[in-house]
């Protein structure tokens, strides 16, 4: 064997050779360690993927290609082959046999009724996150809110989405009934940011970062009316033209 293919092979050995990462070729032009990406688990690329969805870095329609999401995300083939069956099982790609899978598209009758059963879900939490909220609560949404008004201005698409989402998980798992906090969250993802927007415009954008410090005072004021209202108008987000 040549002596550069055994100092290598010597040093995979040492460092803990696995197959699956790497692997040794010998050709003409002398030794190759070639890395192969490893396997991370369908279910983490399919929470990578349904990121992208949701802040618009895979918009509603797009063909998901299997090389290049592989590629995308640096993970193997069965990896993206697991993450776009579980996606399909909740909806959020679709399957075409022979074609392969396309990010969902979301109809205006489909929207509409996300929105209805979001007003149900996410106003029927108001009175437990009221009756559960402390002060260092209150202090942890205000920097959660402040940190959200902050991209509206100054970070781009992800951290926009990344900030928004932190605000209302909190806000979210202050519920002590654990299956409602979770199906809000599960339906919050249902709608995607974009083509049918998130936030039309940038004033809709600042207005949704206001309206996030004004739940979080009726929520220290313990106004349980004042802050399902509230809830239900930032997810109604009404004059907002999306057709």
């Amino acid at each position: 064997m040549h002596k550069t293919a055994i100092a290598c092979l010597s040093l995979c050995l040492w460092s803990g050779f696995d197959e699956e990462a790497c692997s040794l070729r010998i050709g003409h032009s002398g030794p190759k360690v070639v890395e192969k990406r490893s396997a991370k688990g369908g279910d983490t690329i399919a929470d990578a993927i349904s990121v992208d969805i949701k802040c618009g870095q895979l918009s509603n329609g797009t063909w998901l290609k299997q090389a290049d999401l592989e590629e995308r995300y640096q993970c193997t083939r069965a990896d993206v082959r697991r993450a776009l069956e579980t996606l399909a099982v909740k909806g959020v790609v679709q399957r075409i046999p022979d074609r392969g899978y396309y990010v969902s598209v979301i109809d205006k009758a489909r929207y509409r009724e996300l929105v209805e059963v979001r007003i149900i879900l996410e106003t029927s939490a108001v009175p437990s996150i009221v009756e559960r909220v402390t002060d260092a609560d209150i202090a942890q949404l205000t920097e959660l809110a402040e940190r959200f008004s902050r991209s509206t201005r100054y970070g781009d698409a992800v951290e926009k989405y990344d900030s928004n989402r932190a605000f209302h998980i909190y806000l979210t798992q202050l519920c002590a009934n654990r299956e409602l906090a979770s199906l809000v969250l599960e339906y919050r993802g249902h709608i995607p940011s974009t083509p049918i927007n998130q936030w039309v415009t940038q004033a809709r954008l600042e207005q949704s970062a206001a309206e996030h410090f004004q739940m979080v005072r009726a929520l220290a004021d313990q106004h349980v009316s004042k802050l399902q209202e509230l809830i239900r108008l930032h997810i109604l987000q009404p004059g907002t033209q999306r057709w």
